[in-house]
């Protein structure tokens, strides 16, 4: 009885289930003023058509991953922060919105026989309403590894972390948009 109940729970210790992808990008921003004296909103929507980070290829099956944790909230908290600590003020009530939209975030991987190759796509684009007028601007990047064996989930997810956080790390370091939300 005892060895029944071992193999029982070493059964469904190996049963296959979806893998837990989670993607938390962080930001560590300076303290500076560049953008001292501006208030307006701020807010991250998820524009994809497909809310899967995580698309896993083998021959002719497809596996679609969504992230466990709520990507959109973390990417809006840690852009909220920078922004803090680049001197803004942000209040829900300003005539001036910045909205940061994801719209595509995702790990492309082809699991072969003896390896696999990982495709990882970030693009995030940022929208500004003022009474003015708007502006726009994408800023997009790309990457790619492969590597022996079969996929390990935490070097995807690794990967994809990093890649979203050059990305967030170009909307926040390009002052072109500046002059648009002080406007």
């Amino acid at each position: 009885m005892r060895y029944l109940l071992l193999f029982l729970i070493l059964l469904t210790g190996c049963s296959s289930s979806a893998p837990r992808f989670i993607l938390a990008p962080q930001l560590y921003w300076t303290q500076s003023n560049v953008l001292s004296k501006t208030s307006f909103a701020f807010n991250v929507t998820d524009e994809r058509s497909r809310a899967y980070s995580l698309r896993v290829q083998n021959g002719s099956d497809i596996q679609y991953i969504n992230t466990s944790n709520d990507v959109r909230f973390s990417i809006e908290s840690n852009m909220a922060q920078a922004f803090k600590a680049q001197g803004a003020m942000l209040s829900q009530d300003s005539l001036k919105r910045v909205t940061v939209k994801i719209n595509q975030l995702q790990s492309l991987v082809d699991q072969r026989t003896i390896d696999h190759l990982a495709v990882n796509q970030v693009t995030l684009s940022l929208f500004i309403e003022h009474p003015h007028g708007t502006y726009s601007k994408t800023y997009s990047g790309e990457s790619s590894f492969s590597a022996p064996f079969r996929m390990d989930i935490a070097a995807v997810e690794r990967e994809l972390r990093v890649l979203t956080e050059q990305v967030m790390g170009k909307i926040l370091s390009d002052t072109s948009w500046h002059q648009a939300i002080r406007s």
